[in-house]
């Protein structure tokens, strides 16, 4: 059995390289790059999710206000309407599509929902 499992790492490795090697593949990891050391977008994450903590302690409280609410709601937007984040959002949609075609290809030649089935022995959802 051993074999079969080095056999499929090899094989998973070659899939993974020859996805990398994609040019929408490497637009997303350029994105992601950017997107990750971006100072801004990392201030701003971090103060999104500290705000976020504290304002439901304050919400279980009863002691949450609405200028605290549209702070937290302006600072969502302002991550969400960044550059970088949109940019990475469509890099993902398009890396999605990719591997949606991979699915269904493999699927077709194995008769059953690869994803679908993957998904289901790994833990992973989606």
């Amino acid at each position: 059995m051993k074999m079969i499992d080095t056999q499929l790492q090899y094989i998973a490795d070659d899939f993974i390289r020859s996805l990398q090697a994609i040019p929408e593949v490497i637009e997303y990891l350029n994105s992601l790059n950017k997107y990750e050391s971006d100072e801004e977008i990392s201030g701003l994450t971090k103060r999104y999710y500290t705000l976020s903590s504290a304002f439901q302690k304050k919400q279980y409280e009863g002691t949450l206000t609405q200028h605290e609410i549209t702070e937290l709601r302006e600072l969502a937007s302002k991550i969400q309407n960044n550059p970088l984040n949109l940019n990475l959002a469509e890099k993902q949609n398009a890396i999605k599509s990719i591997l949606q075609e991979c699915n269904t290809t493999i699927s077709n030649e194995i008769s059953m929902d690869f994803a679908k089935l993957a998904a289901q022995t790994s833990g992973f959802c989606n």
